[in-house]
């Protein structure tokens, strides 16, 4: 299989290795290098050239394809959280109807793998209906995904509604982030947004000033189309999160008992991570109509 992909997309600067059973991708140019995995189209590692990783993996993270690694930017789609019964109206106790959507379970092809005019590289994956897929999802559609590494590192997320029908959409690119603390972290960007808290019975609040991290976190800002600025001072540098096509930004840390729920998450790693996602969720889902395309964007790099 590796010697297939490399032969079929061949390119200086792209790599495809195996770690257990996860196919990885790896980009690397004068831009930087990062790599994902074919596996729920997953984003593993971005590192800045000159830089450190601006992405947190789990040390326990598993990669035998039985459960989403855990870290870096899993696709959340159609659905974020847990399946909202207003996207299609099946029944949401369905076993099929994994919290945060199917994309991140499911095997995506590799499209497509080029260099762009700038000098960027640029790989495609893509996902389209299959047995699995019809449990949860019954109804034909198409996604891509983009990753470049440029200047900055784009992300896109492409959703075509190949349908007859309209669905309601929710979703998120959820990105995890390594952080030299997330006590008192600092988020700038969101000051005088409206949140939902899911921590104090989905209240809606007003973000007052910069945010400070006290975990646990898990806001849901509305009405938020970015940027927003990590203030990561223990690791002397800001992270800029920019985003399209997206109105809600999510602040997540789970927190010492959170952590402890998670098999794939050391105990005291809520404090060296942050989510912080570029989506559309509660108000701010939108419809996609049939024939219709959507197009979810997000970009990171250092601040300057």
């Amino acid at each position: 299989m590796l010697e297939t992909l490399q032969a079929r997309f061949a390119h200086p600067n792209v790599k495809f290795a195996l770690r257990d059973q996860l196919i990885l991708i790896e980009l690397v140019n004068e831009f930087g290098s990062a790599s994902l995995t074919t596996y729920g189209g997953t984003l593993l590692s971005y590192v800045p050239a000159g830089g450190t990783d601006l992405l947190w993996v789990s040390e326990t993270a598993v990669y035998d394809g039985s459960k989403p690694v855990r870290g870096g930017v899993p696709v959340c789609w159609p659905w974020f959280g847990p399946y909202d019964p207003e996207a299609m109206g099946a029944d949401p106790t369905d076993a099929a109807k994994k919290a945060h959507g199917f994309a991140r379970y499911e095997l995506w092809d590799v499209e497509a793998v080029s260099s762009l005019p700038d000098g960027a590289t640029q790989v495609v994956l893509g996902l389209a209906p299959n047995p699995s897929i019809a449990k949860a999802w019954p109804h034909d559609f198409r996604l891509q995904l983009a990753v470049t590494l440029g200047e900055k590192l784009r992300v896109d997320l492409i959703a075509q509604n190949l349908s007859q029908r309209d669905w309601v959409v929710s979703e998120a690119l959820h990105t995890y982030f390594r952080i030299g603390e997330a006590e008192g972290l600092a988020i700038r960007g969101l000051e005088g947004v409206q949140y939902v808290d899911k921590l104090q019975d989905n209240a809606l609040l007003t973000q007052d000033g910069t945010l400070n991290i006290d975990p646990p976190l898990d806001r849901v800002f509305l009405d938020h189309t970015g940027p927003a600025i990590i203030e990561d001072t223990r690791q002397g540098r800001a992270i800029e999160l920019g985003k399209d096509g997206s109105a809600s930004t999510v602040v997540w840390n789970p927190g010492a008992e959170g952590a402890r729920g998670f098999a794939d998450m050391p105990d005291a790693d809520y404090h060296v991570m942050v989510c912080v996602e570029a989506c559309n969720a509660v108000k701010n889902r939108y419809t996609l109509h049939a024939g219709a395309t959507h197009t979810l964007s997000m970009t990171l790099s250092l601040a300057t």
